[in-house]
């Protein structure tokens, strides 16, 4: 039961994770969308 209990918390804790990398993963993509249409002389 213990072991169980530890697998289910494991598995929500890497799914949150997994979240939060993509979250930050889009907002550098949005960043860098964005300055790239400020700024196009640089690219």
């Amino acid at each position: 039961m213990e072991t169980k209990l530890l697998m289910v918390t494991a598995t929500e804790t890497s799914s949150t994770t997994g979240y939060i990398i993509g979250a930050i993963i889009a907002v550098v993509i949005l960043g860098y969308l964005i300055y790239s249409l400020i700024k196009p002389e640089k690219f």
